[in-house]
């Protein structure tokens, strides 16, 4: 008997691939014409950025849910690990920080409520150099700066691991002045953390 249930078993699954195989051919047409048609033009305010002008541009619906509001605490913790992009751009995790602000304040939180520290470390480091330092090892001004400068503006504090500047061999001047050195992220992170921040990857 288990010989002619392996043997059905087999049948199906056969089945079951030629069938999606036959399919195949139009599962791939479909996707590359949806990857290949131009995209709608988006209305002139679909993106915006409210708080952080240039910077995290964000879209705003007003009846999404889990809105931040006023009277939450609003105590956000971000660590910045990564370089993702180009030395030529500001680091993408900057970007999504400034994102966040804008988000906030679109909903309606003011400015002087948030209470938003970014932590810097890892492969992110570089981006905190000053301009002279930065020229230096990349070859073009510190495309990071302004933003950080936008960002310190709205009262967002920018601050650097240290463990992970002596990691790179930076000397603590190399840092601009504009960003707040710290012991460690993960000192940062922690500690931010027991004086009730929520914990954003970026």
């Amino acid at each position: 008997m288990r010989p002619v249930v392996t043997y059905v078993l087999i049948a199906v699954v056969a089945g079951f691939i030629g069938a999606s195989f036959t399919q195949a051919p139009e599962v791939v047409a479909k996707i590359s014409n949806h990857l290949g048609s131009q995209p709608e033009e988006e209305p002139k305010e679909f993106w915006t950025t409210p708080a952080i002008e240039g910077y995290g541009k964000a879209h705003y619906e007003a009846d999404a849910a889990y809105k931040p509001a006023v009277g939450d605490s609003n105590k956000i913790v971000f660590q910045v690990t990564r370089a993702e992009n180009s030395p030529k751009d500001p680091n993408l995790g900057l970007e999504r920080v400034a994102r966040v602000v804008n988000l906030y304040v679109a909903s309606g939180v003011p400015v002087d409520q948030l209470k938003f520290v970014v932590s810097v470390t890892a492969d992110g480091t570089p981006a905190m150099l000053n301009n002279v330092q930065y020229k230096r090892i990349y070859g073009i001004d510190n495309p990071n700066l302004k933003l950080i400068g936008e960002l310190r503006e709205k009262g967002v504090d920018v601050s650097v691991c240290d463990q992970s500047v002596a990691f790179h061999h930076f000397q603590h001047d190399w840092i601009d002045k504009s960003v707040t050195h710290a012991l460690s992220s993960p000192t940062t992170v922690a500690t931010l953390e027991n004086k009730g921040y929520a914990f954003l990857a970026m």
